[in-house]
């Protein structure tokens, strides 16, 4: 199983639409599943994390919706990788180096069970420098990555699809129409 799976990958795309939603609208947690033909729900538990986080922040109504909570160069793929996966570690050491068959399970020699175990301090190092790297990237890094390497209509096509769900929504809500 992967240590950063689905959730992260779906955080990260989540905001990054986020990111090309045209200033001064608020897309609802619908308008980013249906962009990345997401279940709602599925969604909606990715937002409410990320809230929790401080990336994002959420208002109710016809003008409500999503919008970061700091700018995407004030964060980082760590950041959108904690707040979905949560703190798990890299490596949980299950202490195997004291239940040796060499020695009697009660009383273990103090130098297998005292300090760091070996494969844990190796394991440690690899989430440290795991956790530098994905703090060395920002939301901001991946914004451009995208716009590189997509058509130079891409992010205007984007922002058209949500101003126009944006635009929709309002004249539904005037019109009492209940678009849920």
């Amino acid at each position: 199983m992967p240590l950063y799976g689905a959730s992260v990958e779906y955080a990260l795309h989540t905001l990054l639409n986020l990111a090309l939603a045209p200033p001064g609208t608020a897309p609802s947690a619908r308008d980013l599943a249906d962009f990345q033909r997401l279940p709602v729900p599925f969604v909606q538990k990715l937002l409410t994390q990320l809230e929790k986080a401080g990336l994002v922040t959420g208002a109710e109504g016809i003008r409500g919706g999503w919008r970061m909570a700091r700018a995407a160069d004030a964060i980082t793929v760590l950041d959108v990788a904690d707040a979905a996966k949560g703190d798990d570690a890299l490596f949980k050491c299950r202490n195997i180096r004291a239940r040796c068959a060499l020695w009697d399970d009660a009383s273990p020699p103090q130098a297998a069970v005292s300090g760091v175990c070996s494969i844990h301090a190796v394991m440690l190092s690899a989430e440290a420098a795991m956790r530098r790297e994905l703090a060395a990237h920002t939301l901001a890094d991946i914004v451009r990555r995208v716009a590189d390497k997509s058509s130079a209509a891409f992010p205007a096509v984007a922002a058209s699809w949500f101003d126009d769900r944006s635009a929709n929504r309002r004249s539904s809500a005037s019109a009492g129409v209940d678009r849920g």
